[in-house]
């Protein structure tokens, strides 16, 4: 049935964030060691595999939006038998990567929620199912996004709004404070206590459900 591929790349999503989940609980485990125990790897080393696991887990929602972004412009469907207005009608998968590539530029990027929802726009009328649910989670897309910056690019200009990002979440910025040891925090006033790392994959869980409904 059409909505097949859709439900793989759901599934290959959701893979792909458990995979970083679990590199994200090893580092925790490994850090802390256990019952007098010495710790088996170094603070360094925690975060790290926890900005490793950050990583795989943004490489697998671009992977997502790409993906369940051309097979919608080909007319797929969701399980539930939805499929959203076309704006355009390409051929095939090859032709609807080729046409959401912006001129002047090599290939089409999904790193930025705002980019994305313009292309949704423009694809699809109200830019459903793309455009509503990057608009409700578009201040935490743009935060993982820093957060994925400052680990793929180190510069100056990343670093500073990884830093005003830690401000504004932490009040204050801890000596050494980098990507990994933010992410292993715990989120100020979480009841049940949950890490920034938990606290982001679950929240892009969420929002890749509502644009591929299983």
């Amino acid at each position: 049935m059409a909505h097949r591929k859709l439900r793989t790349v759901l599934a290959t999503f959701l893979r792909g964030l458990e995979e970083s989940r679990e590199i994200a609980a090893d580092a925790h485990s490994w850090s802390v060691g256990g019952s007098g125990a010495p710790a088996l790897i170094t603070a360094r080393r925690f975060g790290s595999m926890t900005e490793l696991a950050m990583l795989r887990g943004f490489l697998a929602w671009e992977t997502f939006l790409e993906e369940s972004f051309l097979l919608y412009m080909v007319g797929e469907r969701s399980s539930g038998g939805r499929a959203p207005r076309r704006m355009a009608f390409p051929d095939n998968y090859k032709m609807a990567a080729e046409w959401v590539i912006p001129e002047g530029s090599r290939y089409a990027s999904w790193t930025e929620a705002k980019r994305v929802r313009g292309k949704a726009e423009r694809f699809f009328a109200g830019g459903r199912p793309f455009a509503p649910v990057l608009v409700a989670n578009i201040s935490m897309l743009d935060e993982v996004r820093v957060l994925r910056n400052a680990i793929a690019h180190a510069s100056v200009s990343t670093n500073q709004k990884f830093e005003a990002l830690a401000r504004v979440k932490l009040g204050n910025i801890p000596p050494g404070l980098t990507v990994g040891k933010f992410l292993g925090m715990t989120v100020l006033g979480s009841s049940p206590p949950v890490s920034y790392f938990e606290s982001y994959m679950a929240r892009i869980e969420f929002a890749a459900r509502r644009i591929v409904p299983a």
